[in-house]
């Protein structure tokens, strides 16, 4: 049997229209007026769907729309929040101001993603990864940057999860309904539906392409579910991270490939691409096959490619890295390629650290790597790790100056803080707040806040976290067949006066959700004490592939079920946005312990921050540039151990201990007002110093200063005059690396009237080449002081001026100020030099006198 399925669209009177126009724009989500003025149309269609104003629009009638027009209140409203809504689309932002001749210049961002938490009611994320380019998209919507995100759209999405009788998890995927999403068909320049053709294996996949508009920006997406592609094909975008590594593969060929055609398709020419972790890489790939295509030879388009592209990495260890053998490129990618005139071992090479040794596979991670010109962890220790872990792309590089930089991941704080908060701080901060959260001057206001005022809104937040948490509660107990006796009891858990440490993440192993619980005695004493009791709060989903992560669920919702914890331990099912919302908003502490360095950055914390909440955290990620010892508590002091178990018991009795000494006495000594004002003044820390920097505004503007800007203006630069200057620069660079080795120093010296802080130090050196020009050299010396004898760890480059030559002998110096007492290292070294270079390292070569 057949059964033909059509859209059948609404159709709005005319006084109704800017209900649609606001509901196709993800604008809302981040807007508490305009949530509930869908949420008063139809509440229960609002709760049903997740919040979803598509599906509270769908289940009008036409005498629905009448009874809305004749609502003189609601039609007001309306007319407030549309007013608001245009006004937001047509201010000039942050990016106008300062950088107009970019914006004349037509400067676009294109910013590739896997996935992307836009809102609950979105499904097309599954946890941090998404939750930040869903935050990326806002903020750059907010600063008005030029940008068009792309990803994939996904028929079924992330798992939903619950929790059997025996604490197992199980899953179960959604069906997205593209209808009841703020969807609209991206179109040609033409007017015409885009579609475009990648070929896989041996068949050519159709692929549509989807328009979801995020405030000023839009985010392209693209769905391989069309009628005429193989079923195989059709579920390539069913599962995010769903399938073995061959569905991966395709996966990622349609986010590449696909993604980078689609924006040809519609018209738009990016100026930068920024590739969000591994998953995108393929798009360099297929932006040197167009450049080819075009007749620009296989090295000056993969280097035109590298001088428009910025690579971000989230993971700390390479087994996080998407790898693909030998087999599966060769079957996959060798015909989409073949035509122009690639060979299985360039594909190969360009995903190899080495490109010659054939025992490596593909690494996704090192192809951005290797095509990108810049290259970044999302938090400081991040990219420490990362330059640590990338040092064997940059052998001859010193490993601090390995060219990988950080950019601290942020949160998107109108999204994330709540109503009650939202209030305090437009008294107290200004709506400025709202406008420019970079501006950290704003934020040093929270100390203005009176310390009742301040409580009172936290309290507020818990109880509807508590509330909040029941009805989850119930849900979770009812779906499981509960009895009538345990949906009575759901009622009495938790205490809105209480104490509440939440935590919620991945339940990967290294993530320690187990951590907490290693002594259930000495757990039981600290939650159950009558004078100051303790409550917590846990969420989260481990992959389903991953059965340690399930063990460690399973363990919880254990103990959670026995009589001393049952109602001091509360664990939701099904972590997603909302619930992550309820958390941040309500929480009093927030637990976090990641074995270090293993957390790239992690952004839940951040959210806890800027809803006066506390943290409590493993030095890892974020926390460990965030914690000043005012605003939070650490566990540790940075520590990595050999044994993994004793660390686990170092820092479960300390975690303890904290609790018990510190944070349970200061929340619950209170003054007559029944205030903490110890534990409010530390909530003003958290507030000063980690919403006013740890926030997307503040992360999209570092990506536009140091990043963005100078990409669009390096890559406007390098492609001019038809590619001449690219071809020129690759004759340079053969010229240099081959007359590299006949540079040589010749002399060297430090001097100075004095050896003493303060005192001139001057720095000679004299460098011999008959193969290089002067202008193409960088004469350095790196200065470090103390530290360990013979060994720089993060020196100073103090470059040398050409003060004369004599045939192929050149003279550097320059004057230089002693900056400390105590030891001074000086070593002196030459580098290339380029206006195309843009790291010292990015050639890979160094001669040290």
């Amino acid at each position: 049997m057949k059964i033909n399925e059509f859209n059948v669209l609404p159709d709005f009177p005319e006084e109704l229209r800017p209900l649609e126009d606001m509901a196709y724009n993800l604008w809302w989500c981040w807007n508490h007026d305009a949530r509930e003025l869908f949420k008063t149309i139809n509440p229960d269609a609002w709760e049903k769907s997740k919040h979803n104003p598509m599906t509270v629009l769908g289940s009008l009638t036409r005498d629905d729309y009448e009874k809305l027009k004749q609502d003189p209140v609601f039609m007001s409203r309306l007319e407030e929040q549309y007013r608001l809504f245009q006004e937001y689309m047509s201010l000039p932002k942050w990016f106008e101001q300062k950088y107009k001749e970019h914006k004349d210049e037509d400067m676009l961002v294109a910013y590739f993603s896997a996935e992307y938490g836009i809102h609950e009611s979105v499904k097309l994320y599954s946890g941090g990864l998404g939750v930040l380019s869903g935050d990326h998209c806002k903020s750059a919507s907010d600063l008005g940057i030029p940008f068009v995100a792309v990803g994939l759209l996904y028929r079924n999405g992330y798992f939903h999860q619950y929790l059997n009788s025996d604490g197992w998890q199980q899953e179960y995927y959604p069906y997205n309904e593209f209808y009841n999403m703020p969807l609209e068909r991206a179109k040609t320049p033409e007017g015409e539906d885009v579609f475009v053709d990648v070929k896989i294996e041996d068949r050519t996949v159709r692929v549509s392409v989807w328009v979801m508009k995020v405030g000023t920006i839009r985010l392209v997406l693209l769905d391989s579910d069309v009628e005429g592609n193989s079923p195989h094909d059709r579920h390539v975008t069913g599962q995010l991270y769903g399938g073995d590594t061959s569905m991966r593969l395709r996966q990622e060929i349609i986010l590449g490939v696909a993604g980078y055609r689609a924006l040809r398709a519609m018209g738009e020419k990016p100026s930068v691409y920024h590739i969000n972790e591994g998953h995108p890489s393929f798009l360099t790939l297929e932006r040197i096959r167009q450049y080819v295509s075009e007749g620009i030879d296989l090295r000056t388009a993969a280097e035109v490619v590298r001088k428009s592209t910025l690579f971000t990495t989230h993971t700390p260890v390479p087994a996080g890295f998407d790898v693909f053998g030998t087999d599966q490129i060769q079957r996959y990618l060798g015909p989409l390629f073949e035509d122009a005139g690639f060979n299985l071992n360039q594909l190969m090479g360009f995903g190899r650290v080495n490109p010659f040794d054939e025992s490596e596979g593909f690494a996704m991670a090192i192809c951005g790597i290797k095509l990108s010109t810049y290259r970044n962890g999302v938090s400081k220790l991040h990219g420490d790790v990362s330059r640590k872990m990338f040092k064997n792309l940059w052998p001859n590089a010193l490993t601090n100056s390995v060219p990988v930089g950080h950019v601290t991941n942020g949160i998107h704080l109108p999204t994330f803080i709540s109503e009650d908060f939202k209030a305090l701080y437009n008294r107290y901060l200004s709506e400025n707040w709202y406008y420019k959260p970079y501006d950290f001057s704003v934020w040093e206001n929270a100390d203005t806040i009176p310390d009742a005022a301040l409580f009172s809104a936290k309290q507020r937040q818990r109880e509807k976290l508590i509330v909040f948490a029941r009805k989850h509660l119930k849900k979770q107990i009812l779906h499981r067949g509960g009895t009538s006796g345990e949906l009575l009891k759901a009622d009495e858990v938790l205490n809105p006066d209480c104490l509440t440490i939440g935590f919620a993440r991945r339940f990967a192993t290294y993530k320690r959700g187990y951590l907490l619980f290693m002594d259930e005695q000495r757990l039981h004493q600290i939650l159950n004490n009558a004078d100051r009791p303790v409550q917590i709060i846990i969420a989260g989903k481990a992959h389903p592939k991953d059965n340690g992560g399930k063990e460690i669920i399973k363990k919880i919702f254990h103990i959670c079920r026995k009589p001393m914890f049952r109602d001091k331990i509360v664990f939701i099912e099904d972590y997603d946005i909302e619930v992550a919302r309820y958390l941040a908003h309500g929480v009093d502490i927030w637990l976090n312990t990641p074995r270090r360095p293993m957390e790239a950055s992690g952004t839940s914390g951040m959210k806890i921050a800027a809803n006066g909440g506390l943290n409590l955290s493993i030095l890892d990620g974020w926390w460990d540039e965030g914690y000043n010892g005012e605003n939070g508590w650490a566990i540790g002091a940075g520590e990595q151990y050999d044994k993994e178990s004793y660390q686990d018991h170092v820092e479960s009795m300390e975690l303890y201990d904290k609790l018990e000494s510190e944070i349970i006495p200061m929340f619950y000594s209170r003054d007559k007002a029944d205030v903490p004002r110890e534990w409010t003044k530390m909530m003003k820390q958290a507030i000063k110093t980690c919403a006013s920097f740890f926030n997307t505004s503040r992360m999209v503007m570092d990506y536009t200063d140091k990043y963005y800007a100078r990409l669009h203006k390096l890559n406007r630069a390098f492609r001019a005059n038809k590619y001449e200057e690219a071809k020129k620069f690759i004759e340079w660079k053969d010229t240099l690396l081959s007359g590299w080795d006949s540079l040589s120093f010749v002399d060297t010296a430090v001097d100075a009237s004095e050896m003493k802080m303060g005192a001139d130090v001057h720095f000679t050196a004299k460098v011999k080449t008959d193969k290089i020009n002067s202008e193409h050299i960088s004469v350095c010396a790196l200065v470090e002081y103390d530290g360990e004898s013979g060994e720089f760890v993060d020196p100073e480059f103090v470059e040398l001026e050409l003060d004369s030559q004599e045939g192929d002998l050149y003279s550097f110096s320059t004057k230089d100020v002693i900056k400390k007492a105590g030891k001074m290292k000086v070593a002196f070294a030459a580098l290339p030099k380029h206006e195309f270079l843009q790291e010292r390292f990015e050639l890979n070569q160094i001669k040290w006198a």
